[in-house]
């Protein structure tokens, strides 16, 4: 039997930002080349500037999210919904998923995480050995 990669969707929060704290955002992760070509390393099929490109990838990638018009009505995870948004507010939400899949952590690591031990390398006394003369090689 094989290994089944599971897909799961890079969750976006934004705790401790006045304007964003409580929205959670939900996106596809994407493949290294899709990765490779939002970055602007590799041809794409898609024209414009690197950012129309990037806004453009996060809004295909979106699956859901918990934002809501002013009225209570929820915001669709479209394409349109995306760019329909407050431009502030969603260069911020990219650039959050951007970096998410370039690989930087922006949440705390969970209450059940082990603190760990001091290594031990620390407790090893270290002291420095007598020369010895190197040994020789045995011919073969």
């Amino acid at each position: 039997m094989g290994f089944r990669k599971k897909t799961k969707p890079v969750v976006l929060t934004f705790e401790g930002d006045p304007d964003l704290d409580g929205l959670e955002v939900h996106v596809r992760g994407k493949s290294l080349g899709e990765y490779l070509e939002i970055i602007g390393l590799t041809e794409s099929d898609i024209d414009g500037p690197a950012l129309v490109r990037q806004l453009e990838e996060f809004a295909k990638g979106l699956i859901s999210w918990n934002l809501e018009e002013e009225d209570g009505t929820p915001v669709p995870p479209t394409r349109d919904a995306v760019f329909a948004q407050d431009k502030d507010m969603m260069l911020r939400v990219a650039t959050r998923w951007f970096e998410r899949l370039e690989g930087a952590v922006d949440a705390p690591l969970p209450e059940s995480s082990p603190g760990g031990e001091p290594s031990p390398v620390a407790s090893i006394p270290m002291e420095t050995l007598p020369d010895h003369p190197a040994p020789t090689a045995v011919p073969a």
